[in-house]
């Protein structure tokens, strides 16, 4: 008897350990990570992406996304070097620019790397352990454009278009949702935004910047997600194509993307663009290896 109550205690010493440790936090929970602070938790759920009804998109898995752009404080952190031109920005707690999709990538994989947590991204003939700044390309590159997610993975990524452009307009939580699918979230004016709130309040854009803000200083959306109008325009995974018609669900190929293309998709807008350019829907994209003071990126998990 005495053998069976160490046993067990020994187990309950495992399970408390386990669930301190930074993978063992619930999906349908936020995340704190000691590198880029507050991940928000992103409930599934489908949204109609534009004007035709029948174009319904599924999240089908909740995710976490980062509360906040990544600061250039933050991927100097990670990354050893921070390529913001200061010309157009007020700080190091202005989200990072000058930074293009294999910027991005990187930077997932290595904070990745730095809290134990397994790599989404491969790159043929890449070791991100020893990968440095300056090995990343600035110009294109075919084994970058390759490059393969592991969806399963715990470590960090790039949102999805379809993730971001969800959380983007408050997910289940938005102004005007209404279940099962949120058919009007696709036609606000800005994250965060009811129809009457003054687009100032909750983006940085052409009418009150010349530089990018530090990142937090503006309202949040309805998830608590900063800056997601605005500030700097914000990478995502896929590769850039016209819509498919009809349904898509975010853990099939489909819903990630087109499966080739030249640009990868960017969305949000930054401090230099116009309202119509920030708005949750307006979509464009650019060549992986592009960067200006208007690029940066937030991440998410599993």
């Amino acid at each position: 008897m005495k053998k069976l109550y160490v046993l067990v205690a020994a187990v309950l010493i495992m399970v408390i350990i386990g669930c301190g440790s930074s993978d063992s936090v619930p999906p349908s929970h936020d995340y704190t990570s000691a590198n880029i602070g507050t991940l928000k938790y992103v409930p599934a759920g489908s949204f109609q992406r534009d004007a035709t009804s029948a174009n319904i998109s599924t999240v089908t898995s909740g995710f976490r996304m980062s509360q906040y752009e990544i600061t250039r404080a933050q991927f100097l952190a990670i990354m050893g070097t921070d390529p913001s031109d200061n010309s157009y920005s007020s700080g190091t707690g202005d989200p990072v620019q000058h930074v293009d999709w294999y910027h991005a990538i990187a930077f997932c994989n290595k904070l990745s790397i730095a809290e134990g947590l397994d790599q989404v991204y491969s790159v043929s003939g890449v070791d991100f352990t020893t990968l440095t700044y300056a090995g990343i390309p600035t110009s294109d590159d075919a084994d970058w454009d390759d490059a393969n997610a592991d969806w399963s993975a715990n470590g960090y990524r790039l949102p999805t278009e379809m993730e971001w452009m969800w959380a983007a307009m408050g997910a289940t939580s938005g102004a005007g949702y209404t279940s099962p699918t949120y058919l009007t979230g696709y036609l606000k004016a800005f994250a965060g935004g009811n129809g009457t709130s003054p687009i100032g309040d909750y983006a940085w854009y052409v009418g009150n910047s010349t530089t990018t803000h530090p990142v937090g200083k503006t309202l949040a959306n309805e998830l608590g997600l900063y800056d997601m109008s605005g500030n700097v325009m914000e990478w995502c995974w896929d590769w850039y194509n016209a819509y498919p018609g009809g349904a898509l669900a975010s853990n099939t190929n489909e819903g990630r993307g087109a499966a080739s293309g030249t640009q990868r998709v960017v969305r949000g807008g930054s401090w230099y663009d116009a309202a119509d350019l920030v708005t949750v829907a307006y979509r464009t994209s650019f060549y992986p290896f592009y960067s200006d003071d208007g690029f940066g990126f937030r991440v998410v998990r599993n």
